[in-house]
């Protein structure tokens, strides 16, 4: 055996060795990251509630809530079991019981990401990823892997009936802004058929511009009012 190769062993049984002595007294804390996310965007959810207790006897509790990029943070017992609850409004609640060494790396940080499905009669999904050609009906291929995703969710889910809604900004004449958003949401209604969904279960609403978001003109704040959104009509 080298010299370089033993004292690579020495050191590395040094590292195993004080990890586990660290992770074997009582009070060894696992730095404990969570990210929420929406399961059917991927993007990050703000403003969730987080509760967690210390199983059984609930000795330590904290409430927490997810930041702008759906994160949260805490500290919990190595050894210990621990209950969360993650709750937010238009969206299903969800407890589960963590270890917190399960999952961790030597230095004692873990990172979750924690999917919330979209739930109940009203809840509304925003398509953010849904493009049409400019001033057309047609989609875009780069809205193809949202689409998916939202058929998935459809066929998850097989007793839920969902209506399209769609908007366009307020520029230009408003019987054709009203017919573009009708033809638009009938195209995506068309691709979740065409893709296995019971048109019964797709129902479609226009609004044309008569609903923006913003009253903003910059071409930014038109871009937030063209839209089509998911609305939960039963489940």
């Amino acid at each position: 055996m080298s010299k370089t190769t033993y004292m690579l062993g020495l050191l590395l049984f040094g590292i195993i060795s004080n990890t586990s002595a660290f992770t074997d007294e009582p009070d060894s804390l696992v730095f404990y990251k969570g990210i929420v996310v929406d399961e059917f965007s991927g993007n990050p959810l703000v403003g969730a509630s987080v509760q967690y207790k210390k199983l059984p006897y609930q000795s330590e509790t904290g409430l927490l809530m997810t930041d702008e990029d759906g994160k949260f943070e805490a500290y919990f017992r190595a050894r210990e079991l621990y209950s969360i609850h993650i709750k937010l409004d238009g969206y299903v609640s969800l407890s589960e019981v963590i270890k917190p060494l399960e999952n961790t790396g030597a230095d004692l940080n873990r990172t979750d990401t924690i999917k919330l499905k979209i739930g109940g009669v009203g809840s509304v999904l925003s398509l953010h990823n849904l493009n049409f050609e400019q001033g057309k009906s047609k989609i875009t291929s780069d809205s193809f892997d949202e689409l998916n995703n939202l058929v998935v969710m459809l066929k998850d889910a097989p007793t839920m009936v969902i209506q399209l809604e769609g908007h366009t900004d307020f520029r230009g004449s408003p019987v054709k802004n009203l017919e573009l958003s009708e033809n638009r949401v009938q195209a995506l209604k068309d691709f979740l058929v065409s893709n296995g969904i019971d048109q019964k279960r797709v129902l479609t609403k226009a609004f044309g511009g008569s609903q923006p978001i913003t009253q903003e003109n910059s071409p930014e704040a038109r871009a937030k009012n063209r839209r089509v959104e998911v609305r939960i009509i039963s489940n």
